[in-house]
């Protein structure tokens, strides 16, 4: 389990990569439309169209790595106060819970792409499918959900022998005291 663990989030980095990467020529296309507009009243034909469909996949791309290094947002107040045993349970009920809405996610996603292929969904002015785009953002949600799965079954083997080990098998660094 621990070589898929490290394979799946090596994957996951490199999707935020990936996603950072867009972002970032995004960000790049956004400034040259404005300076082009701006200096030559020329705009880039067609940005508007690019963002709306590179900006999910971006933003799916960076979730498999937010969940494998567990950089959502919490609250540990009471998981402080309560001990470590109560601590590693409230860490297995919200993971459970983040894996249950991520694959509810992806699951709705299913049927979104189905429904933008069957009505033929394109971009305004490049006139790109729409499709391709959110299928690969439903695959990169597929992949958080797994990547999820994976956090939750540490969280799991952390509960039930009492250790940190889970922590320290994620590279978690709250688990180094």
């Amino acid at each position: 389990m621990q070589i898929i663990w490290k394979r799946s989030k090596a994957l996951a980095r490199v999707l935020a990569l990936v996603g950072f990467t867009g972002l970032l020529v995004l960000a790049l296309m956004t400034t040259s439309d404005v300076l082009m507009r701006w200096l030559f009243k020329a705009p880039l034909q067609g940005v508007n169209d690019v963002s709306s469909v590179v900006m999910a996949v971006v933003i799916s791309a960076c979730i498999p790595a937010n969940l494998a290094m567990k950089q959502n947002i919490r609250v540990e107040v009471f998981g402080a106060v309560a001990g470590r045993r109560t601590k590693a349970l409230l860490e297995v009920f919200s993971s459970a819970l983040t894996f249950v809405l991520i694959a509810l996610m992806a699951w709705q996603f299913l049927d979104y792409v189905g429904s933008l292929k069957v009505n033929g969904d394109r971009t305004w002015v490049l006139g790109w499918q729409v499709w391709p785009w959110w299928a690969v953002a439903t695959v990169m949600l597929w992949l958080a959900a797994f990547v999820q799965a994976m956090v939750l079954i540490i969280d799991l083997a952390s509960l039930f022998d009492g250790t940190n080990s889970g922590a320290a098998l994620r590279n978690d660094p709250s688990s180094q005291l």
